[in-house]
């Protein structure tokens, strides 16, 4: 591996990291109706702002031990694993697109993915305020780039929202508004790959509730968020959804 590989790889890794470290503000304050912007980080244990040294993506943790310096409360692993994830993202599209356009879009698709699934996990819900937002974007980044189909991006956009909405209207229990609207912006994004991304996210969801049962020996009496399997399915379908469908479509003749 040549040297400026070397390089293009740590400077993706270090601002997925830091990237990552804001995106875990994004995740605690917006469910919660409070600004991104102030008051400056701060212990959610003792409202104790963080000093900048304290707030150095992964290297604070690591010297921290994991605790709040002030009230030594233990900081949540999702924290860490958060910026490891938003690094490894960052890299991962440097990896498959290089240094294109298609990059920016995947690392902008992949942060956004990010918030959602950890905002569903914790609080049941999907913000409008984040994922309405990003499907115009969405729709824009594709539009410019493939004026010549600017209408394919929106068609498949609205089909997969409608589909989903059959779906919520048909099981309003299993499949809730926010992932309708998730969907929506999915297919903003991925255009005809949301086909790939919503069958892995159904499949994903299903393994996951047969591997609860068959655990648990029992039924799945709780609600399980879908919001983290859609975005596992859709970035699968980022990098590999191309190589999915024409797998598919050879498989099928």
């Amino acid at each position: 591996m040549e040297i400026r590989e070397v390089i293009f790889y740590i400077i993706f890794i270090i601002s997925g990291l830091v990237a990552g470290s804001f995106l875990e503000i994004v995740i605690y304050r917006v469910p919660r109706k409070l600004s991104i912007i102030k008051p400056a980080s701060f212990c959610p244990s003792c409202k104790r702002k963080i000093a900048f040294y304290d707030n150095i993506p992964l290297v604070s943790f690591i010297i921290l031990k994991g605790r709040c310096r002030y009230c030594k409360n233990k900081i949540q692993l999702t924290t860490l694993l958060i910026e490891i994830l938003t690094g490894l993202l960052f890299l991962a599209n440097y990896i498959f697109f290089g240094l294109t356009i298609w990059t920016v879009t995947g690392i902008i698709f992949c942060s956004v993915l990010v918030v959602i699934s950890f905002i569903d996990i914790d609080f049941r819900i999907i913000p409008n305020v984040i994922v309405l937002p990003f499907t115009l974007m969405g729709l824009a980044l594709n539009f410019f780039s493939e004026l010549s189909s600017w209408w394919m991006p929106l068609v498949f956009s609205l089909g997969a929202f409608l589909f989903m909405l059959i779906i919520h209207l048909i099981y309003p229990r299993g499949m809730g508004m926010g992932d309708v609207k998730l969907s929506l912006m999915v297919g903003a994004f991925l255009v005809r790959n949301v086909i790939t991304a919503l069958f892995l996210g159904f499949l994903a969801g299903s393994i996951y509730g047969l591997s609860f049962i068959v655990i648990k020996k029992g039924k799945l009496k709780q609600a399980v968020p879908f919001g983290p399997f859609i975005s596992l399915g859709s970035i699968i379908s980022l990098f590999w959804g191309d190589n999915i469908l024409k797998w598919y479509i050879s498989f099928l003749r």
